[in-house]
């Protein structure tokens, strides 16, 4: 693991606790709350073999900070909706229902359905009504998530707290001997930041550099901040998902400890991958295994060690801010007695996957506004006018009135369709990033493989199905991808930056696939 981080202009820091981590954690030491396990929703049969879902957006209130109730949005009454587990091959109807003020719509970001169940912007759900995706998945078992995807809105309504995650299940993970056993050694860990004003309301959008992406000074795993976590010493599976809007983890164990990466995004990997820090993006997803079975009466710290990260991560100081220059506590493991579950770490876990292109290749290039100049008027402090619309607790809803961010210097238009693809075609998408700044690049409807890293193969951690892929300023990447789904023009699948804002913000294309 390198060694403390040193920032241009400052000075190299260490703290005794934080073994390798360039400066101690805000807030170190809050371990105060048990961690949230979402609720697990496996839908009901009908005679038809159909599985049916119930999910309602609707405002209310969450504990996100000890003793503060912040106003927020959520599904099903949570601040991080229920876990849907959905069985591979299974047709399923899900019924989402819009119990908000303002329209919405319902993403199943990184689900292959057709464009027409995507929940994109075009599917939108006005309020009081509700909205019904029907489908059935076949890709493997993963695990994905859903969120809103309204235009121009995205950012400040999953800031509010609309998001949750999706399984697919099939009989790989019983038969690997995976753990699996959910909220005892299987646990969903959603990771997100947010910034509370001195009311403990949701503050957003309130600073000129927030365009940059929205940052907040509070961690919340599963909606707390800094809860623990009680588990028994043996193999603990983590499914973690970077669900902030535009900040950057960078995992790793305040003890240095190795750990394995076993999944990606949308698959496992072919497999476990040791490593010690394991950078995730906004909206990417990993599976961990961290070996206990030696700890039993410790306590061991999941953090994010993101001073580690900033060489080549961040090029301009609008980027960051002094959390990405350090490091901050996520969740706390309390290890108890060990549990006869019989689950271990398999040497082998998947066949690798493969695509062979026979379509064209496509570029894609990502532009923010300081490469263009066009920041200007933020720099001198002209401020940043928000949206007309209000989020909860009188939360500004909007977030800008100007596209700053572009992708081959077109920003995003409801009416344009950018790509045709055919379907049934693989293809190679490359992406480049011209600006100074990161840019994690999703498309909807497929998953793809990182074919390379500006033409070098991708690290092992990154070769199973993907559809998030973290795409560094002055770096190009390409993408390997098979259509099979069908999108037409009023229901188009988007390819975007998954940092929110700049996606709210002109980022984001459209295609379809005929």
């Amino acid at each position: 693991m390198a060694g403390a981080a040193v920032w241009p202009g400052g000075a190299r820091a260490g703290v005794p606790g934080w073994r390798a981590f360039g400066v101690a954690s805000p807030r170190t030491g809050v371990f105060q709350r048990p961690l949230p396990i979402p609720a697990q929703a496996t839908g009901t049969l009908d005679a038809a073999g159909v599985r049916h879902y119930q999910i309602a957006a609707r405002p209310g209130s969450s504990e996100l900070v000890a003793g503060v109730q912040t106003p927020t949005w959520s599904y099903n009454g949570a601040w991080l909706g229920p876990t849907l587990r959905i069985p591979r091959h299974q047709p399923v109807q899900l019924h989402v229902h819009n119990g908000l003020d303002q329209p919405t719509t319902l993403h199943w970001h990184g689900a292959q359905v057709p464009g027409r169940m995507d929940g994109g912007p075009h599917s939108v759900i006005t309020p009081g009504d509700t909205w019904t995706a029907a489908y059935t998945l076949t890709q493997p078992a993963a695990t994905l998530w859903y969120h809103p995807h309204p235009h121009a809105y995205t950012g400040p309504q999953v800031y509010a707290g609309m998001a949750g995650m999706l399984w697919i299940d099939d009989d790989t993970d019983a038969r690997l001997g995976l753990p699996r056993t959910y909220g005892i050694d299987d646990l969903p860990v959603a990771i997100q930041d947010r910034r509370l004003d001195a009311d403990g309301r949701l503050a957003y959008m309130t600073a000129a550099r927030d365009v940059m992406g929205m940052k907040g000074d509070r961690f919340l795993v599963n909606g707390v901040e800094q809860p623990y976590a009680e588990v028994a010493a043996g193999w603990l599976r983590l499914r973690v998902l970077n669900a902030s809007n535009s900040r950057v983890v960078n995992l790793a164990f305040r003890d240095g400890r190795r750990f394995y990466v076993i999944a990606g995004d949308a698959s496992l990997l072919a497999e476990p991958v040791p490593m010690e820090q394991l950078l995730l993006a906004p909206a990417e997803r990993a599976q961990i295994l961290v070996d206990l079975r030696g700890d039993y009466g410790r306590r061991v710290v999941l953090a994010s060690d993101s001073g580690a990260a900033v060489p080549g991560l961040y090029r301009t100081p609008m980027d960051v801010d002094a959390h990405d220059r350090r490091g901050f506590d996520l969740l706390e493991l309390r290890v108890g007695p060990a549990l006869a579950l019989g689950t271990r770490l398999p040497a082998q876990l998947v066949e690798q996957p493969s695509l062979t292109p026979d379509g064209p290749t496509r570029r894609f290039v990502m532009a923010g506004m300081i490469a263009s100049g066009a920041f200007g008027h933020l720099q001198a402090g002209h401020g940043y006018a928000p949206r007309a619309a209000n989020g909860p607790g009188g939360m500004s809803a909007g977030v800008g009135d100007r596209n700053l961010f572009a992708i081959n210097g077109e920003y995003m238009d409801m009416d344009k369709i950018n790509v045709r693809v055919q379907r049934g075609a693989t293809e190679v998408w490359q992406v480049t990033n011209v600006s100074l700044m990161a840019h994690p690049f999703h498309m909807h409807g497929t998953s793809f493989l990182i074919r390379s890293r500006d033409g070098k193969a991708p690290p092992p951690h990154e070769r199973s199905w993907k559809d998030v892929v973290l795409v560094r300023g002055g770096e190009t990447v390409e993408l390997v991808a098979r259509f099979d789904h069908p999108a037409d023009a009023a229901h188009a699948y988007m390819y975007h930056c998954h940092i929110l804002e700049h996606e709210d913000n002109g980022m984001m294309g459209q295609f379809v696939v005929t």
